[in-house]
């Protein structure tokens, strides 16, 4: 079958999209508050996450880095990143198809071009337990061994490294589920914070991430209730981010939900709270690990005690989730 012509030109529009900024690491600046340092916003530069995923918005971006940049330092990592990209793509244009199997093809390819790239509808936050940028870089650049990554890393001086495209897959969320969601890798971005697990998160990361989860749920129209942790999709092997991560005011800008005041809440005799549990989402084959993660996540805690105060806070949350 001659396709080359059009190989050529789908290819050209594949890499185009999936190239398109990623290899740029976004700096984080403070925005100018007449001279307020106590209550600063912090703006992404450089490339915006585009709002459709066709050849229209994108934007060819020349990749360059002097001696001594980010880019010369992780020059081969990048290399690697641009044929993996060309490895992955040509998957796309094979025929017979390579992503199904044991099925009867006709001999002559149809193809339609009423297409476009698949989206995240998650995103799963996650800490490093370390305290270095650079050391996390270089965990998520080494090829060989668990083959770690993240679509973006937050150092504590609030810099942005987006690391892989939103559009391709990450290795950060492992053996997990959500709901019915048994591969949150193929359906989530992962965003990774600098931070050891024990400290609080610093102001310029909170903000940074902030801006930072705004464009990505504008940019792919992501409920509110799908801005998760790492530990809640996998509450027997993960405990990040920490119970020192503000899920209640990420909540009040719309990433997650969060209960509402239990005053005069009666909670029917009959009610299941592993129930609720399952129904916002938490995997409850082990119920203590299920329980010590709602509680990380929702009341600061790290602990698994159950009592009245508990089961109000899961049956007042449940009911946002049905």
């Amino acid at each position: 079958m001659q396709v080359t012509t059009t190989h050529q030109v789908l290819k050209t529009i594949v890499l185009s999209i999936l190239i398109q900024g990623t290899i740029l690491a976004v700096q984080a600046q403070p925005k100018d508050n007449g001279g307020n340092t106590s209550n600063k916003d912090y703006l992404l530069k450089s490339n915006s996450v585009p709002g459709k995923d066709s050849l229209d918005a994108t934007e060819e971006k020349p990749v360059s880095g002097g001696a001594g940049s980010v880019m010369a330092k992780y020059g081969r990592s990048n290399q690697l990143y641009a044929n993996m990209v060309d490895s992955l793509s040509k998957v796309l244009f094979r025929y017979p198809l390579v992503d199904s199997a044991g099925l009867t093809y006709a001999e002559e390819w149809v193809g339609t071009p009423n297409m476009g790239l698949r989206r995240p509808n998650y995103v799963i936050i996650h800490h490093t337990a370390n305290n270095s940028c650079d050391e996390t870089l270089r965990e998520f650049t080494r090829t060989g061994g668990r083959e770690a990554s993240a679509h973006y890393v937050i150092c504590k001086d609030g810099t942005v490294h987006h690391m892989l495209n939103d559009l391709l897959r990450s290795h950060h969320a492992g053996e997990s589920k959500w709901g019915n969601n048994t591969d949150l890798n193929s359906s989530s971005i992962g965003i990774e914070i600098v931070n050891n697990g024990f400290e609080a998160f610093t102001d310029e990361q909170i903000s940074s991430l902030a801006v930072l989860l705004e464009r990505l749920k504008a940019a792919y129209k992501i409920p509110a209730a799908n801005f998760i942790g790492h530990g809640d999709i996998a509450p027997t092997r993960k405990g990040d981010p920490s119970s020192k991560f503000p899920w209640k005011l990420m909540s009040e800008k719309g990433y997650g939900h969060w209960w509402d005041d239990t005053t005069g809440v009666q909670v029917p005799d009959n009610f299941d709270y592993l129930m609720g549990l399952r129904i916002i989402g938490y995997d409850i084959s082990y119920p203590a690990s299920a329980l010590i993660a709602f509680k990380r996540h929702f009341m600061s805690e790290n602990n698994g005690t159950m009592n009245a105060a508990v089961r109000k806070i899961i049956f007042v949350l449940y009911r946002k989730f049905e």
